[in-house]
């Protein structure tokens, strides 16, 4: 999908944006942004937005408020709207499992996200890091395993021990004062999504609905970005922000030679992605869930887990006689193939086994949504392909 918004000549340059080289790791991904030359000239400049999730409609967003308030670094800085899914406390794990975190903190401190620290830790995987540091086996299950699980998508064999370290010094270090978690009180389509679609719709954007972003077209003549390919369709703009996940931004490389022939962009095409289902469930009497929202493992499978109270979290639920919870799999391309019946039975299983009173519930309604290939998945060994994109999600996803 796309979004298209009118912009002051300010915040772009005149004329279209040429590609940048991006030939050092140190330089930022910050998303088609360019300074006002003097000879620019005072037309409304389009920019066209690649990209419906959050990263697009908040590009969409900046971009709109630029017309009305063009200076924003004057502004004061708000706290991160997402914080680390964590419990408060960890009632079962003994002081002894606790104290064996030292060392890890350790590895953490050191760790300073710089190219040093991330050649360090890349080529090992980050289960080997905590088994070396001397965590503890109930410690790694119980806590680091599902964090990791949840943060980065897939168990700790399969993740880099930098990019783990990069995730807990961006969270413990770097950004502990502001880590909330916030969650909705409803769908976030209808509370946040539609709402703010339309107020930007008002400021002059105009949304693309049911188009596909496939290639970028080029001008041979300056080699600079001149429209944004859907299909048979062109979209034309003065500047672009691509705002999609990797596999799209993969199929978008993959049709553009020019892209393919940038070092940074062709090196997009060696990571790796991990497959999300999210399974919503309604069942037919109350249930007592002690937290709101949880973050799971340790069931011997490939896959963490997370699912919410959505009846304690939506305000639409809070009076209903039924209990509705959602659950997220991460890693989960095993399950990808089955019906929905078999993933059903699959959640309502693992939800028995943390909480007993579901045996006794039975599923009235349900609803499955399959993600393929949706997250990025940061495999050892892969530092030159995935350090560019995590230090971008660090750097501006907060």
């Amino acid at each position: 999908m796309c979004w298209c918004t009118p912009l002051a000549a300010a915040p772009v340059a005149g004329g279209r944006f040429p590609l940048p080289s991006l030939r050092s790791r140190h330089r930022r991904w910050r998303s088609v942004r360019a300074d006002a030359s003097p000879e620019a000239d005072t037309r409304r400049k389009k920019v066209a937005v690649a990209g419906a999730g959050w990263a697009g409609l908040a590009a969409a967003h900046h971009l709109v408020k630029q017309v009305e308030f063009p200076i924003f670094h004057d502004q004061p800085r708000l706290p991160a709207p997402f914080g680390m899914l964590a419990y408060p406390e960890f009632p079962s794990l003994p002081l002894i499992d606790r104290l064996t975190s030292v060392p890890v903190m350790t590895a953490v401190i050191d760790f300073d996200n710089t190219d040093t620290a991330w050649k360090k830790y890349d080529s090992m995987s980050a289960r080997e890091l905590f088994k070396m540091s001397g965590c503890s086996q109930k410690l790694y299950k119980e806590v680091f395993e599902p964090a990791i699980q949840a943060a980065l998508f897939a168990p700790g064999e399969q993740c880099s021990a930098a990019a783990t370290l990069g995730m807990l010094y961006y969270y413990m270090l770097s950004h502990q004062e502001n880590s909330d978690l916030l969650l909705c009180r409803g769908e976030v389509e209808d509370i946040i999504f539609s709402p703010w679609l339309k107020s930007l719709e008002l400021k002059g954007l105009t949304f693309l609905g049911s188009t596909v972003p496939t290639s970028l077209a080029i001008n041979k003549d300056t080699a600079c970005v001149s429209g944004i390919v859907c299909g048979e369709e062109v979209h034309e703009a003065d500047a672009f922000v691509l705002a999609s996940g990797l596999s799209p931004l993969q199929c978008i490389i993959k049709n553009s030679p020019f892209l393919q022939s940038q070092q940074e962009f062709a090196n997009l095409l060696h990571l790796s992605t991990i497959d999300v289902i999210s399974i919503k469930l309604w069942y037919d009497k109350k249930i007592t869930i002690p937290k709101a929202a949880n973050v799971c493992s340790g069931f011997d499978n490939p896959y963490g887990w997370t699912f919410f109270d959505l009846t304690s979290i939506y305000d639409d639920y809070t009076d209903e006689p039924t209990t509705v919870v959602e659950t997220e799999f991460y890693n989960a391309s095993h399950l990808l193939p089955l019906n929905d019946e078999q993933i059903v039975s699959e959640a309502s299983s693992h939800l028995i086994k943390c909480i007993q009173d579901f045996e006794g519930a039975t599923v009235i309604q349900q609803m499955v949504r399959r993600s393929p290939k949706s997250t990025m998945h940061f495999l050892p060994g892969k530092l030159n392909f995935d350090v560019v994109v995590l230090k971008y999600l660090q750097e501006n996803c907060s």
